[in-house]
């Protein structure tokens, strides 16, 4: 063989006896030796593949820029009073990192897209257009509507062409999101930028006191993670390791990496979105304090659950409320407090970077004087939801990579070596788009195919879900068209503030959890909900499902 032919040999030899070795010694070792043991292992695949050079080490520029706020969207009423909201995904430049230009894409914007304040059961009209030069959908995550308008894989929109779905959301209020979710290029195109906040407003935070002025005291958080190369481009899918799910070592809150905000001492709120291609974070504030949550991804809990630390896997949100009043003139600091929880989540070294085996800041509270705002922690928030099954229980087993799943992902290292990730680069400013529609994960030993419908149920019901992860990590498991309730985790009653509607679960290795969704929306095979785990390298390489509701 020639020389390139004997450096692949080498390559996949070592990489093969370094997944046997690092997980017989992860799982074998002490918690701190099985880290260790996966800082050598990430160390060495980033090597192997070449990682390309970071423009600055992360966390250079702490605190230094001010936290941008989403620009809220109300909707033009017409005369029949259905409201209508306009967006354009587009390209552009944003500075993620200061004094550092990045190519990146964006709704109405260069990044992201402003919040859509949505009025709990008002007619909305939706026109979307398409200004990138690739396909892309947009899906409303977390809305229950019907298959015909989720935005999923079927409702391709062309380059240039224009969707305008219709729907009313009449679901409680709750912080939501929208994002991309086009059939193997889901994972790129959020990594590229086009996301937003959805709020459902109904009124109900505001007549309990809660803070509700959107941008003083109510504050959309989305927490990111990126990879910038040299010329501050964003880099995507260039490492081996990057195969079980994308992660950066820049941190971004709405954009911008770690910026500090300017807030009234009294009671503030904090929407979080892990709007992250795979990291998870385990929040927290660096002096311990005290926090209370008071709502899951769809909605407000019964009261609010006091507690120090928040574990938020992707696509997963939570609305937190913090007590300012007798810290005026004081800073806090939103950290990840990573190493206490995450590197627990998984059996295999390759997915567990430095970052996740440590802490690391996203966000400075810089706390001014009173606001005059009126706003308090009720005891009581809403009663709490009381669904029953009536189809009987429907099991689904991740699998995660199955061994065919790695043997694939041994042929994919040729195309990460040569850095444009196996396909064009045609993201923002050349951004590789990565690897995408490959039988690597699997749900119930199956791989996502888009003329295939896996489940069906029926309209009007409510399903028990067991979903029971058999794989060497944890998964996020999310569930279109619906808001589900955990019943049981591994057969005990989940955390209280784990207690309301949710769209996105955690799955740890080796548990099961049992889920209670209604479905009230119809969606046919024509344009079918997914079942999917929400890394988007994972669902864009074939861990995702599909169910029609009829």
């Amino acid at each position: 063989m020639n020389r390139s032919e004997d450096i692949d040999h080498m390559r996949r030899r070592l990489l093969l006896q370094g997944l046997a070795a690092g997980g017989a010694l992860a799982v074998g070792l002490g918690p701190r030796a099985a880290q260790a043991q996966g800082g050598m292992m990430g160390g060495m695949m980033g090597g192997m593949m070449g990682g390309a050079q970071n423009v600055a080490a992360a966390g250079s520029g702490v605190f230094s820029r001010t936290l941008p706020v989403p620009p809220p969207l109300h909707g033009q009423a017409d005369a029949q009073g259905v409201l209508h909201y306009a967006l354009r995904a587009g390209s552009g430049h944003s500075e993620l990192i200061g004094g550092v230009r990045t190519p990146t894409w964006g709704y109405n914007g260069a990044l992201l897209g402003p919040t859509l304040r949505i009025p709990r059961g008002k007619p909305v009209q939706m026109h979307i257009t398409n200004g990138l030069g690739v396909p892309t959908t947009l899906h409303w995550h977390g809305a229950q509507v019907s298959g015909k308008v989720d935005g999923g894989p079927h409702n391709l929109i062309a380059p240039g062409a224009v969707w305008a779905p219709a729907f009313t959301l009449g679901q409680p209020a709750g912080t939501l999101w929208y994002h991309p979710h086009p059939h193997t290029y889901t994972g790129p195109q959020v990594y590229a930028g086009l996301g937003g906040f959805l709020l459902i407003d109904d009124g109900e935070d505001a007549r309990l006191g809660l803070p509700h002025t959107y941008g003083v005291d109510d504050l959309p958080l989305a927490l990111q993670d990126r990879r910038l190369d040299a010329s501050g481009h964003l880099v995507y899918m260039n490492r081996m390791p990057d195969m079980m799910g994308m992660k950066g070592d820049r941190f971004l809150v709405n954009g911008v990496e770690q910026p500090h905000a300017e807030v009234p001492a009294g009671w503030l709120r904090l929407r979080l979105l892990n709007a992250s291609n795979a990291r998870i974070y385990n929040l927290a504030f660096a002096d311990g304090r005290e926090f209370h949550v008071i709502a899951g991804d769809a909605g407000l809990l019964e009261q609010p659950v006091p507690l120090r630390s928040l574990l938020l896997a992707p696509a997963e949100r939570a609305e937190i409320v913090v007590d300012l009043r007798r810290e005026q003139g004081r800073s806090l600091v939103l950290r990840s407090d990573s190493g206490a929880v995450v590197p627990g989540l998984y059996s295999m070294p390759m997915p567990v970077d430095a970052y996740d085996r440590g802490r690391f800041d996203l966000l400075q509270l810089r706390v001014g004087a009173p606001s005059g705002l009126s706003a308090r922690l009720p005891e009581r928030l809403v009663p709490a939801p009381t669904p029953r099954a009536d189809e009987p229980a429907r099991g689904f087993v991740l699998n995660g990579m199955k061994g065919g799943g790695m043997m694939g992902m041994m042929g994919m290292m040729g195309m990460m070596r040569g850095g444009s990730g196996g396909r064009a680069a045609d993201g923002p400013g050349g951004m590789s788009m990565g690897i995408g529609g490959r039988d690597l994960f699997a749900i119930d030993g199956r791989y996502m195919r888009m003329n295939v419908i896996d489940v069906k149920t029926a309209l009007g019901r409510t399903a028990l879900w067991r979903v029971h992860n058999r794989s060497t990590m944890a998964h996020p498991f999310h569930v279109h068209g619906t808001s589900f309730l955990i019943r049981s985790r591994d057969g005990n009653a989940p955390p209280a503030h784990e207690r309301g509607w949710k769209d996105v679960v955690l799955v740890r290795r080796g548990e099961t959890v049992e889920l209670l969704a209604p479905f009230h929306h119809r969606a046919g095979a024509a344009h079918p909900y997914m079942y999917h785990c929400h890394i988007l390298e994972h669902e864009d390489n074939g861990m995702m499902g599909q169910f029609t509701v009829t």
